[in-house]
């Protein structure tokens, strides 16, 4: 368990936490570009590490992020004019470039130069991967984005999506990070899930044998189970700061999934989701099981509630504490061990429902949570080391470092995961490991 000062650290991501000041040394991974689908369009709210922003494109294609209140007298720039490479506030006409600058001020005399004295609170931004990136940090120029591989895939071999999840960032991430649950929360009774052989060896061996390795950009988490006599099943997953994972593939040329759990602010998180493969575009029907919402990353199609114009408002789903997750105690009966029949809400379940903030001064830990505490406490130090001595993480400064897998390989008996599995967790041109 966390001490209570520990689980604010971890937690809190507002400007002048420990947490908050370590995110804010990392590019976030902010909009999708399809949502700033053209230029002079509407400003979009959007709300990152409690901070409330506007993001706009502006007439050169430029996407600018900008602080919700003009400088002048604290109007709101979501009902700004996108216009000539500029948002203009409607209140008296004052226009922001991407940059922040005052450019025109039309309720001064035009002899003065006050507009060259004010700006507006704004952030790098930079596109890549069909994503709007936003570095909130200290410092100019920015640190490089982290080479992550599906950004640099072409767009037919990608899929991208979002949702909105009503709990800390972090409770959502270390969901991610634990392959025990998928034992019990995610079980279902009649084979549905499509594995095989990986679905028969979590049934059998519901207590997987945890082994965890720092590395520069994280930590590298094995869960190991029994697949037979002689052989055990390695699920391996990455995790990279301060807030990505990477699960282990399953089959011959897989797919592959890159998650990211972006807080909101301190009681609310958004995922951003992408399933890629390396090598080949995304059949029409692997998209459509993503716009379905198969899997753990996608809500689907038609299954989110009416969109708002208030910050992530088209990305939040039907399934919700209000409805219990669409819980159905006949499903639990007969098909699905949670009786939540949406994969993705069977997680979102029972994360929420810890509370918005988890109290981990509570929580009784066994070896089943290893990959869990060590990620904690990578996140603690990288937070006090740069709270108390100003060092800020490798990974930080270097995005080479995130050129890594998942994996999921067979060892035999006695022999090492990590060792097995080195080359399937790099990032090598022109290959694609399989899973199991």
């Amino acid at each position: 368990m966390l001490s209570q000062e520990e689980n604010e650290a971890v937690s809190r991501v507002g400007p002048g936490t420990p947490m908050g000041e370590l995110m804010r040394r990392y590019w976030l991974p902010g909009l999708l570009s399809s949502e700033l689908p053209e230029r002079d369009g509407p400003p979009l709210r959007l709300r990152l590490l409690g901070e409330d922003l506007i993001a706009f494109r502006d007439s050169n294609g430029l996407v600018g992020i900008l602080g919700v209140h003009c400088p002048h007298r604290g109007a709101s720039l979501f009902f700004g004019r996108n216009e000539a490479a500029g948002l203009r506030c409607v209140y008296h006409g004052w226009k922001f470039d991407v940059h922040g600058r005052c450019v025109d001020m039309p309720n001064e005399p035009p002899e003065s130069n006050f507009k060259d004295k004010v700006r507006v609170t704004s952030y790098a931004s930079r596109e890549v991967g069909g994503a709007v990136w936003v570095y909130m940090g200290p410092g100019r120029p920015a640190p490089p984005l982290p080479d992550l591989e599906w950004m640099t895939v072409p767009p037919e071999r990608r899929y991208q999506a979002k949702r909105v999840q009503h709990c800390n960032w972090l409770q959502a991430l270390e969901g991610e990070i634990d392959q025990s649950h998928v034992s019990f929360v995610h079980r279902r009774f009649d084979g549905g899930n499509g594995r095989g052989q990986v679905d028969l060896i979590r049934t059998r061996d519901t207590h997987p044998r945890f082994e965890v390795m720092d590395t520069p950009y994280g930590v590298v988490i094995g869960a190991g189970r029994v697949a037979d006599e002689s052989l055990r099943y390695w699920r391996i997953t990455q995790f990279l700061m301060p807030f990505w994972s990477m699960t282990g593939p399953y089959g011959e040329n897989p797919i592959r999934h890159t998650r990211a759990w972006v807080p909101i602010d301190d009681e609310t998180s958004v995922l951003f989701s992408v399933t890629f493969h390396p090598l080949r575009p995304l059949t029409d029907e692997e998209i459509g099981r993503m716009k379905a919402g198969s899997g753990a990353g996608y809500v689907g199609e038609g299954k989110f509630l009416p969109p708002t114009s208030q910050p992530f408002g088209a990305w939040r789903p039907r399934a919700g504490m209000e409805n219990d997750f669409l819980l159905d105690r006949a499903l639990q009966r007969s098909t699905f061990f949670s009786g939540i029949p949406e994969f993705w809400a069977q997680d979102a379940a029972v994360q929420e429902t810890m509370g918005p903030i988890c109290d981990r001064t509570h929580e009784h830990l066994g070896t089943s949570d290893l990959g869990v505490i060590r990620v904690r406490q990578r996140l603690l130090s990288a937070a006090l080391a740069l709270r108390d001595q100003g060092i800020a993480p490798e990974s930080a400064m270097d995005g080479s470092l995130y050129r890594v897998r998942g994996a999921a390989v067979m060892v035999p008996a006695g022999e090492s995961w990590f060792e097995a599995s080195a080359l399937h967790r790099e990032v090598i041109a022109g290959t694609n490991p399989g899973g199991v």
